[in-house]
């Protein structure tokens, strides 16, 4: 038995031995997602059969082939009746990487992604490129009339967010943010368990996650040909400041506020998108205060490696917290007057727990009353009116769901976006969604590098601090 079982366990018998009730366990096994209860046309299952119908067929085309990317591509052209018509990169490697993938000389490589803003083949875009591109890539997309996934964050500053919502509204484009959790099973099962009041009036959100290894902290190798020869560095850097070539900063970007958001933007985004999801939540969060440092990274970054951000969300408080120094459990545990629910892990949940409690006293009340008849008299009675009667205990049952066998809620989260291609329909993780979301890390970030809590203000769509 592992830690995490063992702490479980103990919770589970704790709560029970508490409320004077029998615990009982039960498991589910929850049911495939979105792709698997698809009903595509017979052609479009065929993927890239001959045949099939333009409307079958969503055509899309890569930009970005790094660690993110690769497997975003390899995963869509999993799909079915999906294409790779196009993929670009500016490091030659991954130009070549991406052929690999392929496995097709017919497929146009190249490191321009405006060729396949140009292509009429192309009907979207999936993108996976450092932060301060997505903006951009995002925009120039929906200009040119292509769909297109976006990975998460959405922006790189709040005001990023509002000119992408202006151009997917204006050009009526789909925008999709890679941040799996709203095609989730395991996420729609908490969904679902929340707003049927299993847990009761939810109070308080909390959110963990710990690395501790180099990767992790993304402190990725550097690949030795890399240089100004096979990168295109001046494209690369875009609007961030002018600086001679860096081959770390173009591998380890997510280490420098030049590139992304740190630890708020590539991790506790996912715990955002999680909450925002489940609880229906439309809007930022009222207010966030952050408090962390560097303590071990000490390589040249310019963010931290602790950090923890409590929101105000006005009708309940969340916590998230983040180390890339320790290897901790990570998930979820949303806490209501009626019980607790967890999501075991975050970017890719396995299980979701429900441990209810009643709320109630289970014992006569009396503190600091002095001994005697009064005190006496007043627990007999209680005790009389709040005993069960022998057989009548009602059981408390502790609940578990479980994802499918080798479950990929990122492959559901595409095949989503793909659908909404085909058939013209609201993406589940839209440009006002994930803006909503990236505010709220931009908010921790601001909270952290301003010392001072950070207010949402929505009519000037602003932060304050």
């Amino acid at each position: 038995m592992g830690y995490r079982d063992l702490t479980r366990r103990r919770f589970l018998q704790r709560t029970a031995a508490v409320a004077g009730a029998g615990m009982a366990a039960r498991s589910f096994l929850l049911e495939g997602g979105p792709l698997a209860a698809s009903v595509l046309p017979v052609a479009a299952q065929a993927g890239s059969a001959p045949g099939a119908a333009p409307s079958d067929t969503v055509r899309f085309g890569m930009v970005g082939i790094g660690m993110r990317g690769a497997g975003l591509l390899e995963t869509s052209i999993s799909l079915p009746g999906v294409q790779c018509a196009a993929a670009c990169d500016l490091y030659e490697g991954r130009r070549t990487l991406a052929r690999q993938i392929l496995a097709k000389d017919t497929v146009p490589i190249t490191a321009r992604y405006q060729e396949l803003l140009d292509n009429k083949e192309i009907d979207c875009i999936v993108a996976a490129v450092p932060d301060h591109w997505h903006k951009n890539i995002i925009v120039d997309a929906c200009a040119a009339g292509k769909d297109i996934y976006c990975e998460k964050p959405m922006t790189h500053t709040v005001g990023e967010g509002f000119e992408i919502i202006t151009a997917a509204g204006r050009f009526n484009r789909i925008v999709q943010v890679g941040s799996q959790e709203p095609s989730s099973v395991v996420y729609a099962k908490a969904k679902e368990l929340l707003a049927s009041g299993a847990i009761g009036k939810l109070t308080l959100v909390e959110a963990t996650m710990g690395r501790n290894d180099h990767c992790g902290a993304w402190w990725y190798s550097v690949p030795p040909d890399l240089s100004p020869q096979t990168l295109d560095w001046e494209t690369w850097l875009g609007t961030a400041p002018k600086r001679p070539f860096d081959g770390s900063r173009w591998a380890r970007w997510r280490c420098f506020q030049d590139y992304g958001e740190g630890i708020p933007g590539d991790l506790c985004i996912h715990h955002l998108t999680g909450i925002h999801y489940v609880l229906g939540i439309t809007a930022p969060p009222k207010r966030a205060f952050t408090q962390g440092g560097l303590y071990r990274w000490h390589d040249g970054r310019d963010v931290p490696d602790v950090m923890t951000t409590v929101y105000d969300y006005g009708d309940f408080s969340c916590t998230l917290r983040v180390t890339l120094n320790t290897e901790t459990e990570s998930g979820f545990r949303f806490m209501g007057d009626r019980g607790i629910l967890e999501i075991h892990g975050v970017e890719d949940p396995e299980s979701l727990s429900i441990s209810p409690q009643d709320g109630a006293d289970q014992d006569a009340c009396t503190p600091a009353w002095p001994m005697g008849d009064m005190r006496q008299q007043y627990v007999h009675a209680w005790r009389a009116a709040h005993s069960s009667r022998p057989g009548s205990q009602q059981v408390t049952e502790a609940i578990t769901y479980h994802a499918p066998p080798l479950y990929d809620d990122t492959r559901d989260h595409l095949f989503n976006f793909f659908q909404s291609v085909r058939m013209r329909r609201p993406s589940v993780e839209d440009e006002h969604f994930g803006n909503n979301a990236a505010i709220a890390i931009h908010m921790a970030n601001e909270s952290y590098y301003k010392d001072s809590a950070a207010v949402w203000d929505g009519s000037a769509k602003k932060v304050r601090v």
